[in-house]
């Protein structure tokens, strides 16, 4: 029997925290973009926009988020996981150039502040730009989250996995932090040196945000030629034979297939629901923020300062807890706790917003359902994830990370939509139905306990 040849490799020699470093690289540079695209999202939805339209964008999200996965799915089987990572990230960043663009083209046309418009069309044309975006932000999730994910599926075999992925969350809330810090120091520079209106200030923000995202590209370049390669059970495999064993069975696959395989799985559809529950509780907690943030809050120079801040404050939380040693908590005491830490902490906070609607409140506790959700909740999903059967993993993660979120954020915009404009419930008496959701979110993750492992 022929020996088969070395294969010359420098992951051999690298370290396995220096390749978990370098695989977080692209997960770093896409929270620093998502970073400055939440604070604009934010900041226009409140001013230019009003937080009434926002469970709209979040069905209109959901709605769309079905073909894009869809599309994913055939386009990463035709291109290749390489060339499909390279392809969609260029036509992401392609998106922020034109909605920059676009928002730029029209308020330059306005003398005054864009939320102040007097003029019914340059109104109408604004908002639809901005709600645009906000649709266009959370839709591209669906192929982002898995898209820096497998990366670390590449690089890594099954049991380096889990570390790589914590350190994977850790580069996206450091690059999170950095945009808030970076939002601070440009939005106010470019107003005072270059003499910008704050709209136009803050789509700077959106401008750096493809800016950012074309980065990507030479650090994927960079981390394919030194470390990534896939493994088998005979060890690595050299990059030609990396396509033909990870697309091997697509071809007799496709989005409706990958369906299948999760519906026929007991405890995948627990997955499922606990992610898509998960998003429905995300969008109401949202949706009382904005609420009174806009009621509450002054509308000066945006509010791009305010969110600015607040995700300062929200990613340094968040950090400092992931230093505190949660992955070390996760290994002691389980995934069930991983799970539902985030929608207890969430609930005893929920009790408390029942009785007293005031804005610093959601504010805390949207900044501890942050933290809880990055240090705790996200590496439960990965560990969760990582039961799937390898050979239906790369069809089956990205529905499940990108799809469902967005279905139960389009189930609570929904419930939004009907609870305020069906049956007239003020947004105050929200924080009831909220409650609600948190506990029938901590029963399915508890019921984990009785489902078997499949093979999905």
């Amino acid at each position: 029997m022929v020996e088969a040849p070395q294969i010359p490799d420098p992951a051999l020699r690298m370290s396995e925290n220096k390749r978990r470093l370098l695989a977080s690289l692209p997960a770093l540079l896409i929270g620093l973009a998502f970073g400055l695209g939440k604070i604009v999202r934010d900041c226009s939805l409140t001013c230019n926009v009003g937080y009434q339209l926002a469970p709209v964008a979040v069905i209109a999200i959901a709605l769309l988020s079905i073909p894009v996965s869809v599309l994913a799915v055939r386009f990463s089987s035709r291109l290749g996981y390489k060339r499909w990572q390279m392809w969609s990230l260029g036509l992401i960043a392609l998106g922020f150039f034109i909605f920059w663009a676009a928002a730029y083209s029209i308020i330059s046309k306005y003398p005054v502040s864009a939320d102040t418009l007097v003029d019914n069309g340059g109104k109408l044309s604004v908002k639809l730009i901005y709600l645009g975006f906000f649709v266009w932000l959370g839709a591209i999730g669906t192929i982002i989250v898995p898209n820096i994910k497998s990366t670390v599926y590449r690089v890594f075999k099954h049991s380096g996995r889990t570390k790589a992925l914590a350190f994977t969350i850790a580069a996206v809330i450091c690059g999170g932090l950095m945009g808030g810090v970076l939002a601070n120091l440009v939005v106010p520079m470019a107003m005072r040196n270059l003499g910008l209106r704050f709209e136009m200030a803050r789509d700077l923000l959106i401008l750096s945000m493809g800016i950012v995202i074309l980065s990507i590209l030479p650090v994927i370049a960079v981390i394919d030629k030194l470390c990534c390669r896939i493994f088998n059970e005979t060890g690595f495999v050299h990059p030609k034979e990396e396509l033909s064993i990870i697309y091997s069975d697509l071809g007799k696959s496709n989005f409706r297939k990958a369906i299948q395989w999760i519906t026929s799985d007991n405890r995948i559809m627990r997955m499922a629901f606990i992610i898509s529950m998960r998003g429905m509780s995300e969008t109401v907690l949202i949706y009382l923020f904005y609420w009174l943030v806009t009621e509450q809050t002054p509308a000066v120079n945006g509010r791009t300062l305010f969110f600015a801040d607040f995700y300062i404050l929200l990613n340094a939380g968040t950090l400092l807890m992931l230093l505190m040693g949660t992955n070390r908590l996760i290994d002691r005491y389980g995934l069930v706790f991983s799970l539902v830490t985030l929608p207890v902490a969430v609930f005893l906070g929920s009790i408390y917003l029942i009785f007293n609607t005031a804005m610093v409140v959601t504010y805390v506790l949207r900044i501890v359902d942050t933290a809880f959700e990055q240090s705790f909740y996200f590496q439960g999903v990965d560990r969760l994830l990582l039961e799937i059967d390898e050979s239906r993993a790369p069809y089956i993660r990205p529905i499940l990370q990108g799809l469902a979120v967005r279905v139960g954020r389009g189930f609570g915009a929904t419930l939004i939509l009907v609870l305020a404009l069906g049956i007239g419930v003020a947004p105050s008496h929200m924080a009831v139905f909220f409650a609600a959701i948190l506990l029938v979110w901590m029963a399915t993750v508890l019921s984990l306990h009785r489902s078997p492992r499949g093979t999905a």
